[in-house]
């Protein structure tokens, strides 16, 4: 399925974003790209940030977007079709002998499944809190299953997750009643009072979450219980969605990717700030681009159940701590080492580096934002011409645009002297 949506005007396929005459008020350079999203939840969130205009306030024209289906995204890039993407790293791995391809900035967590039980069941965090460690919290939450009736799809990409809880509880499917059938069912089942726990895709949790249905266990919970190691299967539970390239645009357009990264924690941060607003403009692109029926209240559950957007701050830890299981090298190596094993890579042939420059794109705006810091101390008494330059780097500081904020800033301070 491709599904498009034309913004302004639609042009073939250079592989360089390519410039438009003049630049923004700001005397930020104008660009026009061309970007590709997947047809899913979880990918159709920047969508939010084009509605929004926030890709034009740091000089970026989106000439073009569609939705692509995810196997077809490497291949359009490497054919120069789209400047950018919106992807999760390791769906790339397998295609990294056609490109190379860097994801520059990370968005969300996929975490795709979870235990759901009705409103006032103890949660893996609730437990947690009691002071118990991850793996007991995790018996715990699950041991509330026994005996009840717990409903899931047969679909095989869910078993896993299922088998991994209850392996992990130390428990087995024989200790709960099995009502296998299909995910509009099992949820009809969970809403008559039929059943007390579901596993299910990730519109199921979302009509569940809607209704006042809480996930008590998720990959989430799996994943924090796991060693933060490349050598963890458990990591793999969990995706990092961002948005991806090719590394010969990358080099070619590295401020363009720097603003770039900017709007992608602006849109993150503004579904923080104010989801419900995100979810009525969301829902529409979504429903439109992959043919769903979800509701504004059920987008909205997305945001806290199966599709968390991480702010600039909440990704410090992805990028700085490798004591976090969520540390971006870890699912990255995992997967990779999942795809030596199968023979599809000699070992090391690939380390997360290969796939990944979020980490790089991080640190130098981080770098540019406390040289923006440091200019910002420098012209409290500004005016003047150095005053305008001053409040438009401010702007641009508070839209994570860290690079024009430090340019400006500097532009300021030297009219100073």
């Amino acid at each position: 399925m491709t599904a498009a949506l034309t913004l302004a005007g639609c042009s073939g396929g250079s592989n360089k974003g390519k410039s438009a005459e003049g630049k923004t008020e700001a005397g930020i350079p104008q660009v026009s790209l061309k970007f590709a999203t997947e047809p899913y939840p979880d990918h159709t969130v920047p969508y939010v940030g084009i509605e929004k205009k926030f890709f034009e306030d740091v000089g970026i024209t989106l000439e073009k977007v569609d939705a692509i289906d995810a196997d077809k995204v490497p291949s359009v890039l490497i054919a120069g079709n789209y400047d950018f993407a919106s992807g999760a790293p390791s769906l790339f791995i397998p295609s990294m002998g056609q490109g190379d391809f860097t994801t520059f900035a990370l968005s969300n967590l996929f975490l795709g499944y979870s235990v759901m039980a009705p409103e006032g069941t103890k949660t893996y965090s609730d437990f947690v809190k009691e002071g118990m460690s991850g793996e007991e919290a995790i018996k715990a939450a699950l041991g509330q299953m026994k005996g009840k009736v717990f409903t899931y799809p047969s679909e095989s990409a869910i078993k896993p997750f299922i088998d991994l809880c209850f392996q992990k509880a130390g428990m087995t499917l024989d200790d709960v009643e099995n009502e296998v059938i299909d995910d509009s069912n099992g949820v009809a089942l969970m809403l008559a009072g039929r059943a007390d726990f579901k596993v299910g895709g990730v519109p199921a949790a979302a009509t569940l979450s809607s209704k006042g249905f809480v996930p008590i266990l998720s990959a989430k919970d799996i994943v924090e219980t796991a060693e933060p190691s490349e050598d963890s299967k458990e990591v793999r539970s969990i995706l990092h969605n961002g948005w991806t390239t090719t590394e010969k645009w990358a080099e070619e357009n590295h401020d363009t990717v720097l603003r770039l990264a900017s709007v992608c924690f602006r849109i993150n941060q503004y579904v923080n700030d104010d989801p419900k607003e995100a979810a009525k403009i969301h829902v529409n692109y979504v429903n439109q681009q992959a043919g769903t029926e979800f509701t504004e209240e059920e987008v909205l559950a997305l945001y806290k159940t199966s599709i968390p957007l991480y702010t600039w701050d909440m990704q410090k830890p992805w990028f700085e701590d490798k004591e976090d299981a969520l540390y971006w090298e870890y699912e990255i190596g995992s997967t990779i080492k999942m795809y030596e094993d199968e023979g599809m890579f000699k070992s090391g042939e690939y380390g997360p580096s290969d796939i990944v420059s979020a980490d790089k794109i991080y640190a130098e705006l981080k770098e540019l934002k406390a040289e923006a810091d440091s200019n910002f101390e420098k012209l409290e008494n500004a005016d003047g011409t150095a005053l305008e330059l001053k409040e438009k780097a401010e702007y641009q500081y508070s839209i994570f645009n860290y690079l024009d904020a430090r340019n400006l800033s500097e532009q300021a301070v030297k009219e100073m002297k």
